[in-house]
């Protein structure tokens, strides 16, 4: 359940003309129609569904004994079935366009008789309200287990399959105006709710005692409400170049009144260690950059934001200042094909609550460059080729010294290629790698998935 299979079956959605159209964004292929209906069955193998390390502590208590005993658990493998059936449909008048999807993915891991359950909504307005004036919304709705598709953008705060209805909902709206013949005044409002099912404190014993230790729950570390606000000028310098000089201003709010490090925990016995909730990490991010927006050809447009982000991380009483940087590249270099290449370099959540010991500090939020190719290219008229690409290099802010600076890097291959017997039913075989690499213990581990699998569309 990644968003490089889940989007790729999503591919006819539109309707009759594209002259007589309001259609932004929309490939004639997604104009073709203005419905569609598909489903993929997939056979697969996955060498490691829970994305554990290699090998990682398991601690049992030990009644008999009155305490704790520790064994090395390691990664588990199963084959399984995938069942993804999806719909999308859209509405286009003059001035206006109206488009929605959904998909329901299912996976039934055979060896454990385990099931992963995803459901992904996607809904977006256009509309022009006139030559210099247009607004866009819209929505993304997720419940999921997987990591890549509960991150709402390029960094992931959660590189781990996490268990439950873990929720994410993405509302957007943009408004453009054009103020003058050369000058466009741009606004936008993002706003992300994460919501995981997994809540209370979780106890982990120490070996060969009796004794516990309180561990976060997966709500306490990353329940939160991201908002973002954008105002930008835009200068349309020439046809194809246009300068931009804006402002954002972020604020993350965690919603859970769980404590992310209890009190006592890991603290010398001669210290009095308090407690932090998830507030603690609460933030407000000022960024201002300078950008351009450039036509190189009539097919390849590129993008970038470039400048500062400072971070007030006001309940910890603790700040950074840091580079912000947001650019793209995009080719439509052949017909049926595409390629993008980008990098983002901004702050964000992370699962990672620190440890008290004797500094008194919860790792507030990682800093992190993330970078990702894609490609789409039609090798013949039946065959397909998609590959993803990403890497998502981090560093810790805060934790004191075991935590502040250490890195954290996530991996993301992507593979699929795909026969067409006709415009509405193919075969498809895909291979997926994701590997986590951390400075911090137990937390490394790599994973394998293939698969083999038809798609039918109407």
């Amino acid at each position: 359940m990644n968003k490089i299979l889940t989007t790729v079956g999503l591919t006819a959605l539109g309707a009759a003309s594209l002259q007589a159209q309001y259609a932004p964004g929309l490939t004639p292929q997604e104009m073709s129609k203005a419905w569609s209906l598909s489903v993929d069955l997939r056979g697969f193998y996955d060498d490691n569904y829970l994305t554990e390390p290699k090998s990682f502590p398991i601690t049992t208590y030990n009644p008999a004994a009155a305490q704790y005993v520790t064994t090395t658990g390691h990664p588990l493998a199963s084959w399984g079935t995938e069942v993804s059936p999806s719909a999308a449909v859209n509405h286009s008048v003059e001035n206006t366009l109206m488009s929605a999807s959904y998909i329901y993915d299912m996976r039934w891991y055979e060896n454990h008789s385990a099931t992963d359950q995803s459901h992904q909504f996607n809904g977006r307005l256009e509309h022009e309200f006139s030559e210099r004036y247009k607004l866009s919304l819209s929505e993304s709705f997720v419940i999921a287990q997987e990591p890549t598709v509960i991150a709402a953008d390029q960094t992931t705060a959660e590189p781990l399959r996490v268990e439950g209805n873990n929720v994410r909902n993405t509302g957007q709206a943009d408004f453009t105006a054009g103020l003058t013949k050369d000058f466009d005044l741009h606004l936008g409002y993002g706003n992300t709710i994460y919501h995981y099912q997994q809540t209370g404190v979780q106890l982990y014993g120490i070996p060969g005692t009796a004794l516990t230790v309180p561990e976060p729950s997966r709500s306490a570390l990353l329940d939160r409400m991201e908002q973002l606000a954008t105002v930008d000028l835009r200068w349309k310098a020439t046809p194809e170049t246009t300068g931009i000089l804006g402002y954002q201003y972020g604020h993350t709010e965690y919603t859970s009144p769980e404590y992310i490090i209890y009190p006592g925990a890991d603290a010398v016995p001669a210290t009095a260690a308090p407690g932090f909730r998830s507030g603690i990490r609460n933030s407000d991010s000022h960024f201002v950059f300078v950008g351009a927006d450039e036509s190189f050809t009539p097919t390849l447009n590129g993008s970038i934001r470039a400048g500062g982000e400072y971070v007030d991380y006001y309940n910890s009483h603790d700040s950074r200042i840091s580079p912000y940087v947001d650019a793209s590249l995009t080719d439509q270099y052949m017909p049926g094909c595409s390629g993008q290449l980008g990098v983002k370099h901004i702050h964000n959540s992370t699962d990672v609550a620190g440890s008290i010991g004797t500094s008194f500090n919860p790792v507030l939020d990682e800093q992190s460059t993330a970078i990702y190719i894609s490609d789409s290219h039609k090798l013949t008229e039946r065959i397909t080729a998609t590959v993803l690409g990403q890497a998502q290099l981090s560093t810790f802010d805060g934790g004191g010294s075991g935590y502040d600076g250490k890195s954290e890097d996530f991996y993301i291959l992507q593979i699929n290629l795909a026969y067409h017997f006709s415009p509405w039913f193919m075969t498809e075989a895909g291979y997926n790698f994701s590997k986590l690499k951390s400075d911090l213990p137990d937390r490394t581990y790599t994973r394998d998935f293939m698969y083999l699998g038809l798609r039918a569309t109407y």
